[in-house]
């Protein structure tokens, strides 16, 4: 019986993952989770699948093509590429490469070049959470030449619970997380301008007494969670930003800013009420009269409701002066069809 000494299985196992360690792994799904979450909904690719190819084409973004062309998915020029380019010994020698100026437009190209070509066509007809049957089918379309690309891409998955990201992503869908896919866009569009929120300043912030509020089980975090208006929030710690919230429950900080309806450079105060997902867009509270040391910022908040919502029920731009006393509506008015036809 032929023996192998043991250091050649030691090789042979490590080079199953490249040259980087379980910690690299670890922390590049971290980092990249979010976009692949993202993804998963803007283009129908798991997420996992979106991730564990991104390890293993970019050694976990330590490969040449990741450090100089943010390349983390190997995909090469091919003719309709007018992008810059890198070239990188591949296949053959100095093969032209696709180069980007950062790591989530190699994300999103990833994606729109599976979506956009006749080959992976097949991949969409699969169940997006059956990571087996997409690596597979990856392989079977001619993504790499490795013979051995879906038993590495299924192992990565496995060994590191990537699959679990298909999951989150299905709770968030579930809980209506991606409503607007750029949020930042969303905020210039609706009446919510930055100008008004600015005019209407911060203060007083709401503080919620949390002995009014339920508690619930959000498997997302292991901070305190609460809801208000059928909307889960968290409270604002010494020393919180919105960076760290969108940290401690898997989201992004963008979104948790656009939730809460603040522009980028807005500072997190303590015991502040933060929202984690997107505020309602009415209230079983019909009227609210406005106080003097008041805001539509507060009044969104403590009610949670948008502050597009405030500013279409009470007819309201950016450059409208509300009184202290003014009765302030929180719902918009919905009009029968019926009276359209009467009228």
């Amino acid at each position: 019986m032929k023996r192998y000494p043991l250091i050649l299985l030691f090789l042979s196992f490590f080079s199953l993952f490249g040259q980087y360690s379980d910690t690299d792994i670890v922390k590049y799904i971290d980092q990249y989770k979010d976009l692949a979450i993202r993804n998963m909904y803007d283009f129908k690719i798991p997420a996992s699948i979106t991730i564990a190819q991104g390890i293993f084409e970019s050694a976990c973004g330590t490969s040449r093509l990741a450090t100089e062309g943010n390349n983390h998915f190997g995909i090469k020029c091919h003719k309709e590429w007018s992008g810059d380019t890198i070239k990188v010994d591949d296949d053959a020698l100095q093969e032209c490469f696709r180069k980007y100026e950062k790591v989530e437009e190699s994300y999103d190209d990833h994606s729109r070049f599976l979506t956009s070509r006749p080959r992976y066509a097949n991949l969409f007809t699969l169940d997006i959470m059956d990571y087996t049957a997409w690596a597979k089918g990856l392989k079977e379309a001619g993504y790499a030449t490795n013979p051995k690309y879906a038993e590495r891409i299924i192992s990565l998955i496995e060994r590191f619970q990537i699959a679990a990201l298909d999951t989150i992503y299905q709770e968030r869908l579930a809980k209506g997380w991606f409503e607007m896919s750029h949020p930042e866009v969303v905020i210039q569009e609706e009446p919510t301008k930055e100008e008004f929120i600015q005019a209407n300043n911060y203060n007083p912030i709401f503080v919620p007494n949390l002995a009014n509020y339920t508690q619930v089980t959000y498997p997302f975090s292991e901070r305190p969670t609460y809801e208000n208006n059928k909307t889960l929030f968290v409270v604002a710690q010494k020393g919180d930003t919105y960076a760290s919230i969108a940290q401690a429950v898997q989201s992004d900080e963008k979104s948790i800013r656009y939730y809460n309806d603040v522009p980028p450079k807005r500072i997190l105060n303590p015991g502040e009420i933060v929202y984690i997902e997107r505020k309602a867009k009415s209230s079983t509270t019909l009227t609210h009269k406005l106080d003097a040391s008041e805001s539509f910022h507060y009044i969104s908040q403590k009610y949670g409701i948008r502050m597009s919502t405030l500013m279409d029920a009470n007819e309201f731009t950016e450059k409208s002066v509300v009184k202290p006393g003014s009765i302030i509506k929180l719902n918009k008015e919905r009009k029968c069809f019926l009276d359209k036809i009467f009228k």
